[in-house]
């Protein structure tokens, strides 16, 4: 353990994963921007949200519960598509709305991320 730990701080694994947290937050926000797209991008450190679907974003009302269920369950379906776009593209994400970065995602791979994110969002047709 004491290695690994020694390990982290040498590399400065820490800073750097937070540093393309950042940065693929940025870019999936000008992505979100450029196509007009109703999501949402933050991060915390390395962890990146990509929120498509607002599956847990339901008000509640519980004399129409019924229809709150069948709300969350088209947000769940719409997220799973989403995962599996991102998929296709070669991204793989947490439940379709989570990225984990590390010391090993550079620029380079962030920039190769955000090109296949943009393959997805470019081909995403909005609802009238």
């Amino acid at each position: 353990g004491y290695h690994t730990l020694a390990e982290i701080e040498r590399t400065r694994a820490c800073e750097k994963a937070g540093a393309a947290g950042d940065r693929i937050t940025k870019g999936l926000n000008v992505l979100i921007d450029k196509y007009g797209l109703p999501f949402v991008a933050f991060n915390q450190g390395a962890i990146c949200h990509l929120e498509t679907a607002g599956t847990l974003y339901v008000k509640l009302k519980y004399h129409k519960i019924v229809s709150v269920l069948k709300e969350i369950d088209k947000r769940k379906k719409l997220m799973e598509q989403m995962g599996a776009a991102y998929m296709a593209e070669g991204i793989v994400t947490l439940a379709g709305s989570r990225l984990y970065m590390s010391l090993a995602d550079t620029d380079e791979v962030v920039d190769d991320a955000l090109n296949r994110f943009e393959n997805v969002f470019k081909n995403i047709q909005k609802a009238d």
